[in-house]
């Protein structure tokens, strides 16, 4: 038997997902023929950041693309220092971004990735894989422009998509 889980917020609709079941189970019978097996398909609601699966169930892990993601806005970057936004309105680190900002995703990612890590090992049976795909960068500076210009596009994109909007 072959079991995958999907996982995504509570917010999600996983229906496209689960109507596009049958054909993919038809192509998987012809391309592979009757031998294949059984495969079942079930999606479960919830953050990554905590438990999803019952302990010692998962043989293998996969996540891509996600964990860059932040369960929530760093503590005190919401808030404003003497009367100013201490990251200036930005929901990411840019490169006018003050240390402080810098210490709180930094502060946040740890807290995360390691919690992350302790919900899935809790998950996981032994002897069983986990394979992450992460962005990555080449310097340890999160303000270069490598680092930050996918979400300066982003922002820049958004921004102008939201003074378009007829009032």
């Amino acid at each position: 038997e072959f079991r995958v889980f999907l996982n995504d917020l509570f917010s999600n609709d996983f229906n496209t997902i689960f109507m596009s079941l049958p054909a993919f189970y038809n192509q998987l019978k012809e391309e592979n023929g009757a031998g294949l097996g059984s495969f079942f398909v079930s999606a479960t609601p919830g953050s990554f950041y905590g438990r999803l699966f019952p302990a010692k169930s998962l043989h293998f892990v996969h996540s891509s693309s996600s964990l860059h993601w932040r369960s929530q806005v760093p503590h005190g970057l919401d808030l404003q220092a003497a009367g100013k936004a201490l990251n200036k309105g930005k929901i990411w680190i840019s490169k006018t971004s003050p240390q402080c900002v810098l210490d709180a995703y930094s502060f946040q990612f740890h807290k995360d990735f390691s919690l992350f890590l302790k919900s899935r090992a809790e998950e996981i049976i032994g002897g069983g894989r986990m394979v992450l795909s992460i962005p990555g960068r080449s310097s340890s500076d999160p303000s270069t422009p490598e680092s930050c210009y996918q979400w300066d596009l982003l922002a820049h994109a958004l921004m102008t998509m939201v003074s378009e909007v007829p009032t």
